[in-house]
């Protein structure tokens, strides 16, 4: 027995070092990946929480240990070498059967743990995120949420995100999987004292008449198209922009002019009145608004992002 405890005790003082240089190498090329992704040290830095020198180091040691150049420094940006694409191709594989293998074996609520990074649409966020976040949590204590509220354009892999909650058109990428949670109309509204000063439009036409309160990215040659028994475009001339559509909402109820916003965002002022909604007898053909869940498009999604995407779907369901 002892003799298998020396033998044993021997195999594992003979493996140490070459434990150690797969672990470092493992490490370094993790560093890689993200400079890779993010074409920069200081933003790959930053995502992994270490200092630039070290990442700096992470990535020489990488190109000393192969004897190759894998990125083309300049003053203002790294770029990768056609040696260095293939690399950071391979790593990304490698790194995700290592993850999928971790979170094959954490299949327990209180083993997923980690910080999850997700960027949301802030006018979403602020009345329909906060009780799914608290239900998630509560589910999965060790998760640490890191919340970026955006009304932005915006790319996950280069942003350093996990997963996203976002209106359609917020998304910047092609390589990532989206899967609808809400679809909801937006109407016309306007508040009381500003259609007591400025009239009532009574067809869609007459929105010409009127300050119309729009986000920025609908300014310009643009137009809503509004159907009955036919369509009919308006083209709209915002007296107001805002890229937030809950301001939007609070400057219509302000009486500012007319906006156009999510059903779900104003039903509320609708009922208590604080809100009219105007042309109830049409709806605006291009006027849906989606928010969707969107994420990597891998093979093995860390357990953390996967449960966090089963939650999401079964509670927007």
């Amino acid at each position: 027995m002892d003799s298998i405890s020396n033998r044993e005790r021997s195999v594992s003082i003979a493996l140490a070092p070459f434990l150690t240089i797969m672990i470092n190498l493992l490490q370094a090329m993790n560093v890689f990946d993200r400079v890779a992704k993010t074409g920069s040290f200081a933003q790959a830095a930053t995502q992994l929480n270490l200092s630039t020198s070290i990442v700096t180091r992470h990535v020489a040691n990488l190109e000393a240990h192969l004897g190759i150049r894998l990125l083309q420094r300049t003053t203002r940006k790294v770029a990768l070498t056609e040696a260095g694409v293939q690399y950071a191709q391979g790593c990304r594989s490698i790194l995700a059967e290592i993850e999928h293998i971790e979170s094959c074996v954490t299949t327990t609520s209180r083993q997923i743990a980690g910080d999850l990074r997700i960027v949301a649409s802030g006018s979403f966020s602020l009345f329909r995120l906060a009780p799914f976040f608290a239900a998630y949590q509560a589910k999965y204590p060790l998760v640490v949420l890191k919340v970026t509220l955006t009304e932005q354009h915006v790319d996950l892999l280069d942003a350093g995100f996990d997963v996203g909650i976002v209106v359609d058109r917020m998304i910047s990428s092609s390589s990532l999987i989206a899967r609808r949670l809400i679809r909801t109309a937006r109407i016309p509204v306007a508040s009381p004292r500003y259609l007591a000063e400025a009239g009532t439009p009574m067809a869609p036409a007459d929105l010409a008449q009127h300050r119309l309160l729009c986000p920025p990215g609908e300014t310009g040659l643009q137009y809503w198209i509004f159907a009955n028994h036919s369509e009919e475009r308006i083209p709209f001339d915002p007296s107001f922009t805002v890229n937030n559509a809950m301001m939007l909402k609070q400057v219509a109820l302000a009486g500012m002019g007319v906006a156009v916003l999510p059903v779900s965002l104003v039903a509320d002022d609708l009922m208590a009145g604080n809100l009219v909604r105007l042309l109830p007898a049409y709806h605006i053909v291009n006027g849906e608004v989606e928010i969707a869940l969107v994420y990597p498009s891998r093979q093995f999604i860390p357990q953390k992002v996967r449960s966090f995407i089963d939650l999401a779907v079964d509670y927007f369901g």
